[in-house]
């Protein structure tokens, strides 16, 4: 897993086939959105994420105070 800190938000992507890259990147889904980032994910948009899913492969973390 790979973590960037983008300013104030925080970006990390991961390896969707690999189960360790996997679980590290869903503990720290977990822990960010429950000290109130936003996580969200780029398809053509950003989209807020509520449920972490492996196949994501990256997500964009942006605390809450910026996201409104």
């Amino acid at each position: 897993m790979n973590v960037f800190e983008e300013g104030n938000r925080i970006r990390i992507s991961w390896e969707t086939t690999d189960e360790e890259d996997v679980n590290k990147a869903r503990e720290y889904f977990e822990k960010l959105t429950r000290q109130s980032w936003i996580a969200a994910s780029k398809q053509q948009e950003y989209r807020r994420i509520l449920e972490f899913k492996p196949e994501y492969g990256e997500l964009l973390f942006i605390p809450i105070s910026e996201g409104g």
